[in-house]
């Protein structure tokens, strides 16, 4: 078995809904979907087609393409900047409710105390990750947030992770990315970073 190099760390870069807090538990994700599918179906798309796909972010990604195919790429950025316009007010109404998952307030804390870096990047919206953690009172603590932005692509693809790393001025090769998903993991991977 080989055995990698050891690397000093920087910088924690954490997923935030499962990950650090229960956020998702608090949003009402009926309301979102209902709102999403008279938003697409007020472009054309039949939404019960495209929606017997798994998960919520391939379900954007075929809404998408179904947009794409019926108007244009203008016309589907368009749609997909009013739907995470939408997603923000509901992830927003959500905030008050989230609550730490066992164990993270101890880990924010080491961390700090080891001197490294925290960063958080979310498929939430950066206003709803931001509003959840200055009520629970550590906003402070992250360098920075990168939430959901319909101009670049979620994970599994590095773009958010390649952002948090320009902002935190860190190395990939010193950075530790930390999820509940395949894709944290992919993406973090993708990025050239460690991840758990």
């Amino acid at each position: 078995m080989r055995i990698p190099a050891t690397r000093t760390l920087g910088a924690l870069i954490f997923d935030f809904d499962h990950t650090l807090t229960d956020f998702g538990r608090g949003v009402d994700w009926q309301t979102a979907r209902d709102q999403l599918v008279a938003l697409y179906e007020g472009v054309g798309v039949d939404t019960a087609q495209v929606m017997r796909e798994r998960g919520a972010l391939p379900i954007i990604t075929a809404l998408d393409r179904e947009v794409i195919r019926l108007h244009s790429v203008e016309r589907a950025r368009a749609t997909r900047a009013e739907a995470s316009h939408l997603l923000e007010r509901v992830e927003l109404a959500g905030a008050p409710r989230a609550s730490f998952l066992p164990g993270a307030v101890e880990l924010i804390a080491e961390a700090v105390r080891a001197g490294l870096q925290l960063a958080i990047v979310s498929a939430n919206a950066e206003s709803a990750i931001r509003a959840t953690l200055e009520r629970l009172d550590v906003v402070e603590r992250f360098t920075t947030i990168v939430g959901r932005d319909p101009c670049r692509p979620l994970k599994p693809e590095p773009d958010m992770h390649h952002e948090a790393l320009r902002v935190l001025g860190c190395a990939p090769e010193a950075a530790l990315g930390i999820g509940d998903s395949t894709n944290d993991v992919r993406a973090a991977l993708a990025a050239g970073m460690l991840a758990v």
